[in-house]
């Protein structure tokens, strides 16, 4: 397909729909919400992207590894169709026991849910910063992690930073936990915000050099590519 047509085809494409289906009603030819068609169904481990997401995994089926659970985290919103996979507080317990963060009997209160989206957009602000590899000071996010129970545990092979008690702030603090593990194996500032402003999806960067900056080069990366070759052309600018 030539690519201005593929562009126009994305410009004039109804973004609150997922699915370009045939005209009669039939099954979806293809997805077009460019990076969504890896999201949708999922929304970060759970199945749906709307009311209560369910788990798709047993609890425990797996282990998380520390950039996955802050990734996915990051992902239980979607900033730009504005959909909020933890729309209650009972989402947000769901969610955490399906990452082995929360045990036992525990339910989130509301308190809790508001503090869980506040840390959600602390980490997602600072995942943004990775891609410029510039540290920048993040004080509502120093200071929600300042308010969470957390320790030095002596009870392993080495010193290690662990949550104090248990409930929902304890699961919470699991999550900079997590962090710290990232910053140490070197997957922290491999986190990052999609480039896109029609996406902003999290993703792990792969690159040797640590220098992508779309969540999928194939989707995202391809349109934004486009809209600047149009753009030059436009302008009579050169074409590389």
């Amino acid at each position: 397909m030539h690519l201005d047509l593929l562009f126009d085809l994305f410009e004039g494409f109804d973004t609150s729909k997922q699915v370009m289906t045939v005209s009669d009603g039939c099954q979806p030819v293809f997805e077009l919400w460019w990076c969504r068609v890896e999201r949708k169904g999922r929304m970060t481990g759970m199945a749906g992207t709307t009311g209560t997401p369910q788990a798709t995994e047993p609890e425990g089926a797996r282990a998380w590894s520390a950039a996955e659970l802050l990734r996915d985290f990051a992902n239980t919103v979607d900033v730009v169709q504005n959909v909020e996979a933890l729309p209650e507080s009972s989402d947000l317990a769901q969610w955490l026991r399906h990452y082995g963060l929360l045990d036992g009997d525990h339910q989130a209160a509301e308190g809790d849910l508001t503090r869980a989206r506040a840390l959600r957009a602390g980490l997602r602000q600072a995942m943004a910063h990775h891609h410029d590899g510039v540290a920048a000071p993040l004080p509502d996010l120093d200071r929600l992690a300042a308010a969470l129970p957390l320790r030095v545990s002596f009870g392993g092979p080495r010193p290690a930073l662990a949550p104090l008690g248990d409930g929902v702030e304890a699961a919470l603090a699991r999550l900079l936990v997590a962090v710290t593990a990232a910053q140490a194996d070197g997957s922290w500032a491999r986190l990052k915000l999609c480039h896109a402003d029609e996406c902003r999806w999290a993703f792990y960067d792969t690159s040797k050099n640590r220098s992508r900056h779309w969540c999928s080069m194939g989707v995202c990366g391809n349109r934004q590519k486009t809209r600047a070759y149009r753009a030059r052309q436009r302008t009579g600018g050169p074409k590389e």
